[in-house]
């Protein structure tokens, strides 16, 4: 056996045929110089016929052959503990061997401050999770739609639930979690309410009525001159209450005014009355007013204006980030994408200022489920989508100190924010097929880790490695299910194919058209 190549993160061993003649990929291998041990997990096996040619008649010879083993350094042995870090690297002269289920599970060590996630595929071995590491620094679960991103989150927060003072706060697109008896699910739309002025009058004009700041300079002039005259005391970025019905009123004057010119007709029809001119803004506002008139008429954006005052904010809040059950879900399932967007923003970087307002932190932890659609990477986003990115950047940079963490779930990781990435500590990853999307990953990893990341192409629904500071090993694990598991959206279109259609969509074009 000779180790005949090294390099810091992967090391090629050649031996006989003989030798590891069971060895497979992602086996675990230690190779010690009798001073440095490391731990390392194949990546390739080549067997190669080493002898001369020979004849037809010479088949009774055994042909020779030199195996060559590629592994990955994953890190170190010390005193039998596997330690992430590697201080020294062997020499050349070394011994190499299989790991088997007795020494891994005694290098991985005992049960942490943490819980089980699953079970090691390969050594049928509990899998652990350092709570602290995990929720005290930002985590990332990424996969192919279909590889069980939801079931894996629904394991931790069910795990998370178990703690008396666990408080935590799920935005959820789709309405996975809200049947969970753990959770308590906020749906917008429907049972709770979510008053405009909640946005604050900047964002509530991007984001609702669509005005761009940086090209509607007369439009936002307009609305600011409403908002003051309404709202003396308002702050156009707080969630200050004002009396949205009294704005459209005001921007409808602006857009109708007259001026008087201190003329007076002589004659005629108008006699003794005072001529009047078109105001500056008049005609010049139509396009708004009219998209403030559409939204307040549209039965879908009901809950926006929703007759609340201030107070609505601190019982929302007091909801949100306090209650009674550890999990606070975010149901966005039953409002239109244009607003539940603009709403996680907006609760977020209220749960973002109120938390660290405080001289005592009570940790919380925010799951942003589809977080590449709010969170993403992309230079070119308008004045308020740049705003909301922030709000998510600046938690991940500062958060921390605050006792606010973010675990961000995506299944395109290739397009969500870099700087909320390279702020994780931890890695969930379940299949990846794109290669976009594990060069991501990859380059967001330590050396020796990146043929790891190649291997989930391969996974099945429910496995997944974790790498970072919460799990000792980035090695394949099946998670196990949750006792309460989040509603699939996963239609089995043959078996539902199988059944008689129905062909009367009366109902649900009716429905449209009413909301």
């Amino acid at each position: 056996m000779k180790l005949i190549k090294i390099l810091s993160d992967r090391i090629q061993i050649k031996t006989d045929e003989f030798e590891f003649s069971d060895a497979r990929i992602n086996d675990l291998i230690s190779v010690s110089d009798g001073k440095v041990t490391l731990v390392t997990t194949v990546t390739s096996l080549t067997d190669t016929d080493t002898s001369p040619g020979l004849g037809d008649d010479d088949y009774i010879a055994q042909p020779e052959s030199v195996k060559v083993i590629e592994c990955s350094i994953i890190g170190s042995l010390k005193n039998g503990r596997f330690n992430k870090a590697i201080d020294e690297y062997p020499v050349t002269d070394i011994e190499a061997e299989g790991i088997t289920p007795k020494q891994f599970a005694a290098m991985i060590g005992g049960k942490k401050s943490g819980f089980q996630i699953g079970k090691y595929c390969t050594y049928d071995c509990p899998a652990l999770v350092d709570g602290n590491k995990f929720f005290q620094r930002h985590a990332c679960i990424v996969g192919n739609t279909g590889s069980g991103k939801s079931e894996t989150v629904a394991k931790i927060l069910e795990e998370a639930a178990k703690l008396p003072g666990t408080n935590i706060v799920v935005f959820d697109i789709h309405g996975e979690y809200s049947n969970i008896s753990y959770v308590d699910n906020i749906k917008f739309g429907e049972d709770i309410d979510f008053p405009i002025w909640m946005l604050g009058l900047r964002d509530m004009a991007a984001n609702i009525l669509k005005i761009k700041e940086d090209s509607a300079t007369v439009a936002m002039s307009a609305l600011r001159k409403s908002y003051h005259r309404i709202c003396p005391d308002g702050n156009e970025g707080k969630p200050v209450w004002f009396d949205y019905k009294a704005l459209l009123a005001k921007m409808q004057e602006l857009n109708t005014q007259e001026v008087n010119t201190g003329d007076v007709y002589k004659s005629g029809d108008k006699a003794g009355m005072y001529k009047t001119v078109k105001g500056e803004l008049n005609g010049k506002l139509t396009g708004t007013v009219n998209a403030m008139e559409a939204k307040l008429s549209d039965k879908r954006y009901s809950f926006l204006f929703a007759p609340y005052g201030q107070e609505y904010l601190y019982e929302l809040m007091q909801e949100i980030m306090g209650g009674d059950k550890p999990v606070k879900n975010i149901d966005l399932s039953g409002i239109p994408h244009d607003v539940a967007i603009p709403v996680i923003g907006a609760l977020t970087k209220l749960i973002y200022d109120i938390q660290r307002t405080g001289s005592t932190y009570n940790p919380i932890t925010l799951v942003c489920d589809e977080a590449h659609v709010y969170i993403p990477d992309n230079f070119q986003l308008s004045a308020s989508e740049r705003r909301m990115v922030e709000i998510f950047e600046d938690i991940a940079k500062e958060g921390r100190k605050f006792g606010i963490t973010l675990f961000a779930a995506s299944q395109r990781p290739s397009e969500l924010n870099r700087t909320i990435m390279a702020q994780c500590a931890n890695f969930i990853v379940g299949k990846l097929n794109n290669e976009n999307d594990k060069t991501m990953i990859k380059g967001m990893l330590p050396d020796g880790n990146e043929s790891v990341i190649d291997s989930t192409t391969m996974f099945s629904p429910g496995d997944v490695l974790i790498v970072g500071d919460a799990s000792p090993i980035p090695l394949k694990i099946h998670v196990q299910l949750a006792k309460e598991r989040p509603q699939s959206r996963t239609i089995d279109f043959w078996d539902e194919w199988k059944k008689k259609r129905s062909t009367d969509y009366t109902e649900q074009i009716k429905e449209y058209m009413e909301n």
